[in-house]
């Protein structure tokens, strides 16, 4: 009962905050994914798994008449058109009885329910997206300070052991030699956590760089980078310390700072290098030295098994059916389910081939788009958020749950949204002029859009 109440909870208050502002309704909506993985680890009832799902649920409601306004930008309604595709295709799949119902449900909506968020990425403007980072800035901090607490107390102090909601975690107590847990904070799993602390640098650099108007913007924004790139080295999960090393090589040598920017930024990293020295538990990603490991790794999940699964289910074997993030008590509902560790691979299993060439082109058409082709003060942010979306995307085929993280899924197709939209700053917070609309520029300069 207390989870139903909480589920209607979230999407009313998603609901409100969306009437508000499109900003109030996403912050609300990654309000709840940061504490979805705390919360439902300490009520163990089915219902709190869809807490995050009534909250997303409530925002769309609050902004569907944006989400389907026509668009104005030709990038926008190239958008739209692969969204047609891309939901289509599945819920077309839904007609064909393949798995149980219930499993096709909650498979549909690990291929459809989170696409939304392209468009709420692709129609932020710049101004929303600094707002939006001081939400993301302060919701880093309280998770930092549930990290720091298990940490030091214990993380069964904060998530106790329950079978198939955080076994995960109790499995994964690797770090410094089998001595201690990885760090969730207050996601699902250690992975969850460090791929979201990561994930949000593009949008937390990006403000950073920005004037502010007040000077506790500057600071809050400080304390969450350092805060969030802590994070990723606490939660010991390898990959996501991959991708921090690829965005703040990019952040150092290839953003255009003023030098005491680049002075500040210097020595904020020469800090953290410092800690995380200085710390065993802090440098499980040194084990990637093991390349007899990482190549075992990568070839569990790329083998020749991807194509003969590929040939014996040419059109899927139903939503749900290919290792869909399912909640344990549907688990034993699926029929025939392969064992895959291959987001391409999951997504073939239950979309097909079809599926899988839709998803691949579309991919091969929003990673082909210009990202700064007019001046913008976000540019060194989109330059990281195309890091980010790209590096994920490029390494799907080694492990499953891009498409169906909470809530990394639903950040990823928004940085991903804002990059296929070309730049759309505000006038206010910056004092930068808007960019023409696509009819008031030249003709030249229509063709490339």
């Amino acid at each position: 009962m207390t989870s139903i109440l909480l589920c209607i909870l979230a999407l009313v208050a998603s609901f409100i905050a969306g009437r508000r502002s499109v900003v109030a309704g996403l912050g609300t909506v990654f309000g709840i994914g940061w504490f979805y993985g705390i919360i439902r680890a300490n009520l163990p009832q089915a219902a709190s798994h869809f807490i995050f799902d009534a909250a997303v649920a409530g925002l769309y409601l609050a902004q569907w008449r944006n989400l389907l306004r026509p668009a104005q930008s030709l990038r926008l309604r190239k958008l739209q058109r692969w969204l047609v595709f891309l939901i289509g295709w599945p819920a077309l799949l839904l007609l064909v009885p393949v798995q149980d119902p219930l499993v096709e449900l909650v498979g549909l909506r690990g291929h459809i329910f989170m696409l939304p968020f392209f468009l709420f990425g692709a129609k932020l403007s710049e101004e929303e997206l600094y707002r939006l980072a001081l939400r993301i800035a302060g919701l880093n901090l309280a998770a930092f300070g549930f990290a720091a607490a298990e940490y030091f107390i214990g993380v069964d102090r904060f998530f106790p052991y329950r079978e198939g909601v955080t076994t995960i975690i109790y499995m994964s107590a690797d770090v410094a030699g089998y001595a201690a847990f990885r760090i969730p904070a207050t996601f699902t799993n250690s992975h969850a956590y460090g791929g979201m602390m990561v994930g949000t640098i593009p949008l937390l650099v990006g403000a950073w760089l920005q004037k502010h108007n007040r000077a506790w913007h500057w600071r809050l924004l400080s304390v969450s980078l350092i805060a969030s790139i802590m994070g990723v080295f606490m939660a010991a999960a390898r990959t996501p310390v991959i991708f921090l090393f690829v965005l703040l090589t990019v952040a150092t040598f290839s953003g255009k700072m003023k030098l005491y920017t680049k002075l500040g930024w210097v020595m904020m990293l020469a800090g953290i290098i410092w800690i995380v020295s200085s710390d065993a538990r802090l440098q499980r990603f040194t084990t990637l030295k093991d390349t007899d490991m990482v190549t075992e790794r990568v070839y569990g999940s790329v083998n020749e098994g991807f194509i003969n699964l590929a040939v014996r289910y040419p059109m899927g074997n139903g939503l749900g059916g290919g290792g869909t993030s399912l909640p344990y008590f549907l688990q034993d509902r699926v029929k025939e389910r392969p064992i895959v560790e291959n987001e391409y691979a999951r997504i073939m299993l239950e979309q097909g081939m079809p599926g899988l060439c839709l998803w691949v082109a579309f991919l091969l058409w929003a990673f082909s788009r210009r990202i700064n082709r007019w001046p913008s003060n976000w540019e060194l942010g989109r330059r990281l958020a195309w890091c980010m979306t790209s590096i994920s995307f490029a390494t799907a085929f080694i492990g499953t749950g891009l498409l169906t993280a909470i809530p990394g899924t639903s950040l990823i197709l928004m940085l991903l949204g804002w990059l296929i939209a070309l730049p759309a700053a505000s006038a206010g917070l910056n004092g930068d002029p808007k960019p023409a609309t696509i009819n008031e520029r030249p003709i030249w300069a229509q063709q490339y859009v």
